[in-house]
């Protein structure tokens, strides 16, 4: 049976304490924007007023920073998920940041990390030992996977080139 959420106090100095102990709870796992605290907050029937000096307050701490929190994202969705530089600036605006934000952090982030060696470990993976791609269609299957994750199409004709066997792409993707 799912946890409910206790009762938002009808005292406003409760309810400050009580929103102010939540957004901890939920900080102490990891990382969120300050949208998708706010959000949460909000699920749990804070009123609005509290929410915001919640926020304030763990902003001013230091305790809720949307740019590490989106650091803290793009670098796991890099190195651990093996997303491409698409696929995580949109799983950034999804999770509540800035659109100027995310691309800024996935630059960052995309510099400390090759994303052609992300690239390589991901086609080695789905390839499953094989040295080549028998066919045309396992191609295709292949590059469309690959967009999913987020990675450019130039960059993935040029992982794939050293495994397809003849010297040009498959003709529907030209």
């Amino acid at each position: 049976m799912p946890r409910t959420a206790p009762p938002v106090p009808a005292d406003p100095d409760d309810a400050r304490k009580a929103a102010h102990g939540a957004a901890l709870r939920m900080l102490a796992g990891r990382e969120m924007s300050t949208a998708r605290v706010r959000e949460r907050l909000r699920s749990r029937g804070f009123p609005d007023d509290v929410i915001d000096l919640t926020v304030e307050r763990l902003t001013g701490a230091g305790i809720l920073d949307d740019r590490r929190a989106a650091q803290a994202a793009a670098r796991t969705l890099v190195s651990i998920r093996h997303r491409g530089r698409h696929r995580v600036g949109r799983e950034l605006e999804r999770l509540g940041f800035t659109k100027e934000m995310a691309q800024e952090v996935t630059q960052a982030v995309l510099a400390d990390a090759d994303e052609r060696a992300v690239l390589e470990k991901v086609v080695a993976a789905k390839l499953h030992g094989r040295r080549s791609i028998p066919d045309a269609a396992a191609y295709r299957r292949l590059f469309a996977a690959l967009l999913r994750r987020g990675f450019p199409g130039d960059l993935i004709r040029s992982a794939l080139r050293p495994y397809w066997g003849s010297g040009h792409e498959p003709e529907e993707l030209e």
